[in-house]
């Protein structure tokens, strides 16, 4: 079959340029490529490649499906005439992959050559459908050619399209199936066989009434659950039954909870003495529990012990200079820590990750080291004179800072849905903030898919979404999708803080009373049972997933186990092969 592929480039002056791409087809692929150097005396903003691969008309049969990582995962959008002209674009860098589905021009596409640095554009308008990928280039030469794979498979369902995108990542990327990571690493076996709990130890007010703050200035920080209030949480686990579980502690540092980064260490005195958190540590593991804790290494504070404007991520101004970066969202209201600028990745590695982490280690923490972000933002280039990095060598330094973790740990986990990462990763935390994505999410997404699940189940054990977190004591729907999804589930004590970054629901677990306590330890208890039940699936390709009727699906794993779930009636049945 003869495609034409269509490359659009936006220079930073002047009109678009329309070139065509370098197209080999290779096996059942096209390869389509833009040469890095085409732009060696061309700078641009950003380059499209455009195809009729990637169209439909409205009314067509079937459906598209695309990363959107803002905070909505993968979407699915059927070709209905009934939709408003609208478009979306994705957060650079997010798994640029889509394809269009169980139609007869069935189509997957994955961007392999300068991936760090694409995105995809999903639109509607004038009758048509269309996805594809872009280039954010800023003016820079590309670091290598931007190639994206293109996959004809007529009436190919997403699952058949995830499968594929697996052997993939298993193939080139460097991927190993869990069951056989897990033969020589017991602390990941121990960590992928019992539940996830994450205890909120302490914070100061978010938004933050003081944004550039000293060691004098800074808002006090509440103390929500101490060394000893952990300890007898630990004991009351013990007496109920839980036998397997990470605990992962979260603020532990200095000013609590996104407090004071990129200093991590001491242990707030607030808590209790360091000696004394040695000690929790230790009873922990004694107890057969692994014990971590939560760092940051993509931000940094004012405040910070460490502080050192000269190692922050810098960024080009309009006049043509640079400047520090701040986190986006963050901008106005701020962070525990008050303003939070962005760390150049490479310093971070070189100047705070390779002089603390050992320090942390030194506490006793053993388990799936927790780095907050690094697979849920896009990693920034750097434009500073002493440390410039490009977006794929930020990368690079998050991929060393996984691997590093592992080394010291025993294990690696971060927040999300990036997936440049997987080989270095062995938990994420949830892979969508919405259980539920419907058109009032954007009005191009119609529902949300698993295909994270499809890819990395068996790989990568996840949790479903930021919503299902805590889900014994939630609705009834957020139990199904942690059963539809295969998740590892995740409890969350003092998930909720601050006024306005409220992402994981309002149902929270406390320690405040005995009452409070007793009703956690409880709702963590009821999980750990569910899970002995199911963990072995964590060992399972997730092979299948459809939808059966108006509000089912089904799930089908590689042993022959299927899950049904039905949120209408609020009901699920597993199925298992004798």
């Amino acid at each position: 079959m003869n495609v034409h592929f269509e490359a659009t480039l936006y220079p930073l002056s002047g009109s678009p340029v329309v070139l065509e791409p370098e197209v080999i087809l290779k096996e059942d692929e096209y390869r389509v490529t833009i040469p890095k150097s085409w732009f060696t005396s061309f700078p641009c903003e950003k380059a499209e490649l455009r195809s009729p691969l990637t169209r439909a008309a409205a009314g067509s049969e079937g459906a598209m499906f695309y990363s959107t990582n803002a905070g909505r995962g993968i979407v699915l959008t059927r070709f209905r005439e009934d939709r408003p002209a609208c478009s979306f674009e994705s957060c650079i860098g997010a798994m640029p992959l889509g394809g269009f589905v169980d139609c007869a021009n069935a189509v997957f596409f994955y961007v392999t050559g300068m991936d760090s640095d694409a995105y995809l554009t999903a639109r509607f308008q004038d009758g048509q459908y269309e996805l594809f990928p872009v280039f954010q280039l800023d003016g820079d030469e590309p670091d290598e050619d931007m190639t994206v794979r293109f996959r004809c498979k007529p009436w190919a369902d997403y699952s058949e399209m995830a499968r594929y995108y697996r052997a993939y990542q298993m193939r080139e990327k460097g991927c190993v199936p869990l069951k056989e990571r897990v033969r020589t690493n017991p602390v990941l076996k121990q960590a992928v066989e019992g539940v996830e709990l994450r205890i909120r130890m302490g914070w100061k007010p978010v938004p933050s009434p003081v944004l550039h703050q000293t060691p004098e200035t800074e808002p006090p920080m509440k103390v929500a659950c101490d060394i000893k209030t952990v300890s007898s949480l630990l004991d009351r686990l013990q007496e109920k039954g839980v036998k397997n579980a990470e605990i992962c502690l979260v603020g532990w540092g200095e000013g609590g909870h996104d407090g004071r980064f990129p200093q991590q260490l001491p242990s707030d005195p607030r808590y209790g003495t360091q000696e004394e958190m040695k000690r929790l540590i230790r009873k922990a593991l004694d107890m057969g529990y692994l014990m971590t804790c939560h760092v940051a290494t993509t931000c940094a504070y004012e405040v910070a012990d460490n502080w050192d404007a000269n190692l922050l991520g810098y960024e080009k101004t309009e006049d043509g200079g640079i400047r520090p970066m701040l986190r986006g969202g963050y901008r106005k209201t701020g962070l525990s820590g008050g303003l939070p600028y962005s760390l150049c990745a490479k310093t971070s590695y070189e100047h705070y990750v390779l002089n603390d982490f050992p320090k942390i280690r030194a506490y006793g923490f053993r388990g799936l080291f927790y780095d907050d972000v690094l697979t849920i933002i896009k990693a920034d280039k750097c434009y500073h004179p002493d440390h410039p990095v490009t977006r794929k060598q930020a990368r690079e330094y998050y991929r060393k800072i996984a691997r590093y973790s592992r080394e010291l740990f025993g294990g690696f986990q971060s927040e999300g849905w990036f997936d440049f990462m997987n080989s270095d990763v062995d938990y994420v935390l949830y892979t969508s903030f919405k259980t539920h994505i419907t058109p009032e999410d954007h009005p191009l997404f119609d529902e949300g898919i698993p295909f994270f699940q499809l890819v990395y189940h068996g790989i990568v054990p996840s949790n479903a979404t930021s919503e299902t977190v805590n889900y014994p004591i939630k609705r009834t729907d957020e139990h199904l999708r942690v059963l539809e999804w295969g998740s590892r589930p995740l409890l969350y004590i003092y998930s909720k803080f601050g006024d306005e970054k409220n992402w994981m629901g309002d149902l929270d677990l406390h320690t405040d009373t005995p009452e409070e306590t007793e009703r956690t330890a409880e709702a963590i208890s009821q999980a750990y049972r569910e899970y002995e039940i199911l963990k072995d699936l964590q060992y399972r390709f997730m092979e299948k997933h459809e939808k059966t009727g108006d509000g089912q699906y089904r799930t089908t794993f590689s042993d022959g186990t299927v899950i049904d779930v039905d949120y209408g009636s609020g009901t699920y049945r597993i199925m298992r092969k004798p």
